[in-house]
C-alpha cells in the first residue's frame, strides 16, 4: 500500500490546501478589497477585482478537485494525478502573478511566495502517492 509519510503528507496537503482555496475563493468574492489592501495596500482599479474573482473561480475549482481527491483516493487514485495537475498549473499562474504585480506589502511577500514551491512539492506528493498506489495494485493484478 502507500507508505505512511506519504500518506500523511498527501492527507495534509489536500485537507490544508482544500481550507486554503475555499478561503481565498470566499475572499475574492466577498471581500475582495481586503485582499487588495492586505496583499498590496492599494484600492482595486478597473477590473483588478474581476480578474481577482477569476482566480477565485480557479480556487473554488481547486478546492473541489481536492475534496473529491480526499473522498475518492483510495477507489480512485487517478484523482490524485488530476490534483497534481491542477497544483502544477498553480505554480505558474503564482509565479506570474509575483513578477507582474506592481507591489506587495510584507504580509503579501509571507504569503504568496511560498505557494508556487508547496504547489511543486504538493504535486510531487500526489503523483508519488499514485504512483504507490497504482504499483501495490498492479502487483495484485499479476499474482
Amino acid at each position: 500500500m502507500i507508505t505512511m509519510p506519504v500518506k500523511v503528507l498527501m492527507l495534509v496537503f489536500l485537507a490544508g490546501a482544500l481550507v486554503e482555496d475555499t478561503a481565498i475563493f470566499v475572499l475574492s468574492w466577498c471581500q475582495p478589497d481586503l485582499w487588495f489592501h492586505l496583499f498590496h495596500h492599494a484600492d482595486p482599479l478597473g477590473f483588478d477585482v474581476a480578474l481577482l474573482r477569476r482566480a477565485g473561480g480557479q480556487w473554488a475549482a481547486f478546492a473541489l478537485v481536492q475534496a473529491i481527491a480526499l473522498l475518492r483516493w483510495r477507489t480512485q487514485p487517478l484523482w490524485l494525478v488530476i490534483v497534481a495537475g491542477a497544483r502544477i498549473s498553480d505554480f505558474f499562474t503564482d509565479v506570474s502573478y509575483i513578477m507582474a504585480v506592481p507591489s506587495l506589502t510584507p504580509l503579501g511577500w509571507v504569503a504568496l511566495l511560498p505557494p508556487p514551491f508547496l504547489n511543486l512539492a504538493f504535486a510531487v506528493t500526489m503523483m508519488v502517492a499514485w504512483r504507490q498506489l497504482r504499483d501495490v495494485r498492479g502487483a495484485g493484478l499479476q499474482r
